[in-house]
């Protein structure tokens, strides 16, 4: 049982740690949020495209892509939604708010913190995820754009609808993962000068994304709007990543499956989260309160639930 606990630690807590460098790097103001901007830039526009981009080109995708899966995840992803908007009803009125509770209890981190959870379990981000995240990324931007438009004017919405369509489109993750399978079924083997090259950028993505988060995260701010953001932190870290592991233990999912599972469900929330919520009139500073809090209290469950993954033998 202690050898469990320490493994769960020492999977769980790095990542909390790292984040905890950035907070400090920005307080002590040796990194400042023109520095935020770009490592957020860097990451999402080059390294972890670059990272997708070769997991997928070495990847076998007949072997990899399991329909049963994707379907499930589709189905879960779209349920999970649905229950944050119930229990959004019920506790905000606002529509602005609305919308940025129930993004918020959603749409998770997995890209970053995620893909840092699941190397630190298993050693890399396995052969199924990156075929997973070609499906889940513009499932989230269009279950994020029905969300956040449903409140909205008309006029609004049919404007901002447009572009958001183009922007999944051209997601550079997308496309990333778009080449990446093109290559896999090309006989073509990667000159080594360029795997090398992928290589040191694409380590850059976690300890770069992780710094940033840390160092976006305002301790005074969080207490703002608090029982919305503590219901929709508890939905995100504990009530969906629990109802879709049982569903998927239900389901006689493997192991790698089940953690898969977690890392999409039960992560903190993105923060895509706020930039998608602000950029579509609704409440900013609540979108931010509660990637900061599930940030903070991810540390904890994310610990948990790898314990009990660990005792159980899934991992």
């Amino acid at each position: 049982m202690l050898e469990n606990l320490i493994f769960s630690i020492n999977t769980a807590l790095p990542i909390f740690l790292v984040m905890l460098i950035g907070w400090g790097l920005k307080y002590k103001r040796i990194i400042n949020d023109s520095f935020i901007q770009t490592a957020n830039t860097l990451v999402f526009y080059v390294a972890l495209p670059i990272k997708l981009f070769y997991d997928v080109s070495q990847s076998t995708l007949i072997e990899a892509f399991d329909i049963r899966l994707i379907l499930f995840l589709t189905g879960a992803m779209t349920g999970g939604a649905a229950i944050a908007w119930i229990i959004g009803k019920k506790i905000v009125q606002d529509p602005a708010q609305l919308g940025a509770f129930v993004h918020g209890a959603f749409r998770g981190n997995f890209l970053y913190i995620g893909f840092s959870l699941m190397e630190n379990i298993t050693g890399s981000i396995g052969t199924k995820t990156p075929i997973a995240v070609a499906f889940m990324v513009p499932l989230f931007n269009i279950l994020a754009v029905v969300i956040l438009t449903a409140a909205r004017t008309e006029d609004r919405r049919r404007g901002y609808v447009r572009k958001a369509a183009t922007a999944i489109i051209r997601n550079p993750l997308i496309l990333a993962i778009m080449a990446g399978a093109v290559v896999s079924f090309l006989p073509l083997e990667i000159p080594l000068v360029m795997t090398r090259a992928m290589s040191h950028i694409s380590s850059l993505t976690t300890p770069l994304a992780l710094i940033a988060i840390g160092a976006s995260f305002v301790l005074k701010e969080s207490i703002r709007n608090l029982k919305p953001v503590l219901f929709a932190s508890g939905i995100k870290l504990i009530l969906l990543p629990l109802a879709t592991v049982w569903l998927a233990l239900l389901a006689g999912f493997s192991g790698e499956d089940i953690i898969l599972v977690y890392i999409l469900f039960g992560v903190p929330t993105s923060t895509a989260s706020y930039i998608m919520t602000a950029a579509m009139q609704g409440d900013g500073e609540l979108a931010a309160n509660i990637i900061m809090i599930t940030t903070a209290l991810s540390v904890f469950t994310m610990t948990a639930f790898v314990f009990a993954f660990k005792t159980m033998g899934i991992i």
